[in-house]
């Protein structure tokens, strides 16, 4: 919660090492991700593996069209 009484300084004092505590622990409770402007556009949670599977998938299908484009 903001709250204008905190300085940056402190802002960055608490949040020091986070980064590395989420990598290296895995711990999202006390460590931070980062996440960009990418992040808007999740819309759902998926494994690793379904992203995967999906990516092919979608890979596939514009590459069974791809014939029309090959002289």
């Amino acid at each position: 919660e903001y709250d204008s009484r905190v300085t940056n300084e402190e802002l960055e004092a608490m949040g020091a090492g986070a980064l590395r505590w989420a990598a290296v622990n895995g711990d999202e409770k006390k460590g931070c991700f980062m996440a960009g402007q990418i992040a808007g556009l999740v819309k759902k949670e998926q494994t690793v593996h379904e992203i995967i599977q999906e990516i092919f998938s979608q890979a596939e299908e514009i590459l069974k069209g791809a014939g029309k484009w090959v002289k």
